[in-house]
């Protein structure tokens, strides 16, 4: 028998384990998953902390209906905004603002912690 499948079975199981591990903390501690902590960290390195929906999409691995989606509570609760774009109107940009920046930093130490005991 391969053992290709069985290696990318366990990967995934893997996965599944510690992003849900990971994100049960987040969730308690900041409201956040481990998604939205890399879209977040994906605004940040982005030049002004901007992105346009599509490429941030691309940056996750998503498609830009499930960044959608996935931007909808963030932006009811201020972590991100939309702002238009001086290039094209029609594209607006996903910005992080700075109340988002905080809760960024805040989630990243606890993320790192987790992150750290979860692959002890």
């Amino acid at each position: 028998m391969k053992t290709e499948l069985p290696f990318v079975l366990d990967l995934a199981l893997a996965r599944t384990l510690v992003t849900r591990d990971v994100d049960n903390t987040l969730g308690a501690h900041h409201g956040l998953g481990l998604n939205d902590l890399a879209l977040l960290l994906e605004l940040r390195s982005a030049p002004e902390g901007k992105m346009r929906r599509v490429e941030l999409a691309n940056r996750l691995g998503v498609t830009t209906s499930g960044v959608a989606r996935q931007l909808g509570p963030l932006e009811r609760r201020g972590i991100v905004a939309r702002e238009s774009n001086p290039a094209d109107a029609r594209l607006a940009l996903v910005v992080l603002t700075t109340a988002g920046a905080g809760l960024l930093e805040q989630a990243l130490e606890t993320a790192n912690e987790d992150s750290e005991r979860v692959l002890a």
